[in-house]
């Protein structure tokens, strides 16, 4: 589309101001594509779509069987922000010729998500009976959980995690207009019942879950029963298979338009904006090239939208909030809405706050970059102070208080209302507030002294650094990657008993990084790894932990010197 914009634009500088005027009708037209939708009817058909748990789509037209994202639950795709349009393709995905989706519904207890942003893919029922357009084809297949997916799995991430071409002799036959397309190893592997699925892939063994487990086709509608059964039967976690529970979402393939990352092809099926009020983190994903950081989920779903509507679509950002009621899954906030064609006509302004913005800013008090609530009021607002300061709390309350940097990190109840008590009475003219949900509840006059910003007392720090580098191992014979650690000297002086802490520490530091998930093959082996060294070596600089090494007697590990080669 920008190609074409461009080549238009240089078409028009040649020719004579008359023929300007015939031509610049239809680029409007075309930049304008599809009426703008009504925010509110698309949060109704979005939570109607969520919770409706139908097991029989079919193409209005044809009466073919189709699966379940055809007419129900909600096709979604997390993404983070940056300098690229949040509907292109990865280079990871076009490695693959596919891309990551998730599906959710009532009857999934889904509530952990890979980004704090992303979009939704109108579903094809919902598009046909709105005349817009019907995304047809592209779907491939579905798995339980994350599938690990990578140039490894072969037919647009669906195959088994073999590198080879995986068979069809057991897919059957569809006649929709996906059928062509559609696949899932399940078949293959005599797995055709989520008893058989559940049997065959226990994470023990085997190998992890994530890894091994079978695709299921994105056109069966029996596959996708047996996957929601799949998914909702394993309740909780273990080490060995943190991706492999029902809190964390699916892996739903759609294939990509094109061997490039233009997904242009997908605008126009965008039914909405999403962010995840109770999350700001970032999970490592195969294909990262650098270690992923908190996003303010909401920041990034205001940047897509107003990127779509450079393209010529608006749609709603709507709130995702998996601690809401199922019929109260998604919401609209006009404030969110980072375009006027979103805003509700006629919704109540705001009476005493005009702005309320996210800030992460470095605070000199915990020496880390901390959230702060840059508030500025309303004339209104201002007069109201000192009047009727629990109307101006309640205010920014609703405003901001589902707000997940604002509810994941007042640790104090009442911390933001004592903030803003404290600025009113000590600093009333002051025409702009800076709450930080992190500072502690304290007396009024520790809040003075602070100037409304108490420190908190600081746990103590056990690790100066966490480093990842890969050097070679002469028991592999390979290169590993290995993670270099330097304690403090509080954490090198720590009693051997209390090496669960340092464990804790290390692990919400490094833990989630993909050279550490993907490689701890051995459950609990850089825990032991680590005890080991503060128990037998705790004076040696740096420690060096290397997740492949497999979790051994603590005798046995003592005797390889706290890294043991696998066997």
């Amino acid at each position: 589309m920008t190609k074409d914009r461009s080549d238009s634009a240089a078409l028009s500088r040649k020719v004579s101001s008359f023929a300007l005027a015939c031509t610049l009708p239809l680029l409007l037209s075309t930049v304008h594509a599809q009426p703008h939708p009504d925010p509110l009817d698309t949060l109704t058909r979005i939570n109607h779509n969520y919770n409706t748990l139908k097991d029989n789509c079919q193409e209005p037209d044809t009466g073919a069987a189709r699966g379940l994202y055809y007419c129900s639950g909600v096709t979604l795709r997390m993404v983070n922000d940056g300098p690229f349009n949040p509907w292109d393709y990865s280079p990871y995905a076009i490695k693959i010729g596919a891309t990551s989706y998730s599906w959710i519904r009532k009857d999934l207890s889904t509530r952990i998500l890979i980004h704090p942003a992303g979009f939704i893919l109108r579903t094809p029922t919902d598009a046909a009976a709105l005349k817009l357009p019907v995304k047809e084809q592209g779907f491939t297949c579905i798995y339980a959980f994350d599938g690990g997916t990578g140039p490894e799995r072969k037919w647009y991430g669906c195959g088994f995690f073999d590198s080879r071409e995986p068979p069809r002799a057991a897919q059957g036959t569809m006649n929709n207009r996906n059928a062509a397309l559609a696949y899932g190893t399940c078949a293959e592997a005599g797995v055709t019942t989520a008893e058989q699925w559940t049997q065959k892939y226990t994470g023990l063994m085997k190998g992890p879950i994530q890894y091994g487990q079978c695709s299921w086709n994105a056109e069966k509608p029996g596959d996708w029963q047996a996957m929601i059964r799949v998914h909702e039967s394993r309740p909780n976690t273990t080490n060995k298979d943190p991706f492999a529970f029902s809190a964390q979402v699916n892996e739903f393939m759609l294939k990509n338009a094109t061997a490039t990352n233009d997904g242009s092809e997908n605008m126009k099926y965008i039914d909405a904006f999403i962010y995840n009020v109770n999350s700001t983190q970032n999970f490592a994903t195969r294909g990262d090239q650098a270690p992923p950081k908190p996003e303010n989920g909401l920041n990034s779903a205001r940047n897509f939208q107003k990127k779509l509507k450079a393209q010529g679509y608006s749609v709603p950002i709507l709130r995702l909030d998996f601690t809401q009621p199922a019929e109260r899954r998604f919401s609209y906030v006009a404030a969110d809405q980072a375009i006027d064609e979103m805003v509700v006509a006629g919704a109540p302004a705001p009476k005493y706050i005009a702005d309320a913005v996210w800030i992460e800013r470095y605070d000199p008090g915990t020496r880390k970059n901390e959230w702060s609530l840059k508030v500025t009021p309303t004339a209104q607002g201002k007069a109201a102070q000192a009047t009727d300061q629990e109307a101006v709390y309640k205010e920014l309350l609703a405003l901001r208080g589902t707000d997940s940097q604002w509810r994941d990190n007042e640790k104090a109840a009442g911390s933001m209302r004592q903030q803003l008590s404290c600025l009113v009475q000590n600093y009333p003219v002051k025409t702009e507030w800076n709450l930080e949900p992190f500072r502690p509840v304290v007396s009024p006059q520790d809040a003075a002294k602070a100037g409304c910003n108490p420190v908190p007392v600081q746990a103590p720090q056990y690790i100066a650094s966490a480093d990842w580098i890969k050097r070679y191992d002469p028991g592999t014979r390979q290169d590993e990657w290995s993670l270099s650690i330097v304690p403090t000297a509080t954490g090198r002086a720590l009693p051997n008993d209390q090496a669960g802490a340092l464990y804790d520490q290390l692990f919400a530091l490094k833990g989630a990084d993909s050279n550490w998930r993907d490689n701890e093959k051995s459950a609990g082996s850089m825990r032991q790894q680590l005890s080991c060294v503060l128990v037998n070596y705790r004076n040696k600089t740096p420690w060096n932990l290397e997740p492949f090494r497999p979790a051994l007697s603590d005798s046995e590990t003592r005797a390889a010197g706290c890294n043991p080669v696998p066997r």
